[in-house]
């Protein structure tokens, strides 16, 4: 019974963070994060600190300014809650070095997030986002150890 309410509890709050994100209440939804978080994105070498996500959720958040998480599912087990769905967003800003298009992109996404005391205290992400780019615009061409971006172009 326990676990029960916990997971309940658990759940509520990952849907918190994202919605606060959703609804433009950045501060919010950062004061659900654990200072001592670790997220482990997908493409990243390395696990982000707590201040290295809130920073590139910063910059997703004014990229596009209009960004929502759609879950289609979102489970809870005692610490765990895992979301799937999709984000939806109009690119309007600079994001991780692409100008503006002004596109709008809807790609698949997955987390895991685990909860402790009413924090988030780790975080996994998985996003398609060969898709983001490709809706953005952007052309691919495979290098030695990274993609490189080519032939961004502003608008449509």
């Amino acid at each position: 019974m326990f676990h029960d309410l916990l997971s309940v509890q658990n759940r509520a709050l990952v849907l918190r963070f994202y919605k606060a994100f959703d609804d433009r209440r950045l501060k919010e939804g950062l004061s659900l994060l654990s200072p001592g978080l670790v997220a482990h994105m997908a493409g990243k070498d390395t696990p982000l600190s707590q201040a290295e996500f809130a920073s590139l959720g910063t910059e997703v958040f004014n990229a596009f300014p209009d960004g929502r998480h759609v879950f289609e599912m979102a489970i809870a087990h005692k610490d765990i809650v895992p979301t799937s769905g999709y984000f939806t967003g109009t690119h309007l800003d600079t994001f991780q070095g692409i100008p503006a298009t002004g596109k709008t992109v809807r790609f698949s996404i997955m987390h895991i997030d685990q909860v402790r005391h009413s924090k988030i205290v780790a975080h996994w992400r998985q996003g398609d986002r060969l898709s983001m780019v490709q809706q953005l615009g952007v052309k691919l061409e495979p290098g030695p150890t990274k993609m490189v971006k080519m032939g961004v172009k502003a608008g449509k």
